[in-house]
């Protein structure tokens, strides 16, 4: 009877709410791919290997085909894939496959590579294409650079400031930062603060556009510039100024 009565006086009851479905899980990343080994090629096997290369650019051979030798490339390491690999950094159409080549350049035993390395950076027919110049600097830090070596790349830095030779520029700053190269330190210095006209009324004073796009370079750059010469004198500057008052007052090691 209680039971009949409670039904009649309450009110109906709302059925439960249905339980909120959990958000789907974002899906799982995939797995970076593990970098290539890079192993020693006996002669044999890196003279076929070169050999292939030659015969393959005897003819017209497409974008993918050059991709996928020098992909098979990529794992070996041989003073004589040096040669091939070298007529492709000077000679090729492709800005791409030039850059590819130089990478595999550094992958080549550190000696020969270095002179090669050397060479190239020389060359009337790479100097033109500040890409893969930057491929070879930063490919030169890995091959036994030495500080006796310094004076044959300091000027790519300073030779133009537009925009597309960031790449070379950024892998000088690499370089001096990860060798410590003190005698980089005059252009540090030179590079560190906004570029900005002293006068611009001067005859001497570059056009407009000049300054435009060294600040526009500056400006992608400016933080290695710091960073190289935190990674010598061990020291952070916010102004030339500064970091030349600190050089004067300590002696670097």
């Amino acid at each position: 009877m209680l039971a009949l009565l409670l039904t009649c006086i309450l009110p109906p009851q709302d059925p439960a709410p249905a339980p909120t479905p959990s958000p789907a899980a974002p899906p799982a990343a995939a797995p970076a791919e593990p970098p290539k080994v890079v192993e020693p090629w006996d002669d044999k096997t890196a003279k076929l290997a070169a050999d292939e290369l030659a015969k393959l650019l005897k003819g017209t051979p497409t974008m993918a085909e050059k991709n996928q030798m020098l992909e098979r490339l990529s794992t070996g390491s041989n003073k004589l894939l040096l040669k091939p690999l070298a007529q492709i950094v000077e000679n090729d159409k492709s800005i791409v496959i030039r850059k590819r080549a130089a990478e595999l350049i550094a992958n080549q035993p550190a000696a020969d590579a270095n002179g090669q390395i050397r060479r190239l950076l020389k060359s009337p027919r790479v100097g033109s294409h500040p890409a893969v110049m930057g491929t070879l600097v930063r490919g030169l830090a890995r091959c036994g650079y030495v500080s006796q070596q310094w004076s044959e790349i300091s000027d790519l830095f300073e030779r133009e400031y537009q925009l597309d030779r960031v790449p070379v520029q950024e892998a000088v700053l690499d370089l001096v930062t990860q060798h410590k190269e003190k005698q980089a330190i005059p252009l540090l210095l030179r590079n560190f603060d906004e570029p900005i006209p002293e006068n611009v009324d001067s005859a001497s004073n570059p056009p407009a556009e000049y300054w435009e796009a060294r600040w526009k370079s500056w400006a992608i750059w400016k933080g290695k510039v710091g960073d190289a010469l935190f990674a010598i004198t061990g020291q952070r500057f916010s102004k030339a100024a500064e970091a030349e008052a600190w050089l004067r007052q300590n002696r670097l090691k």
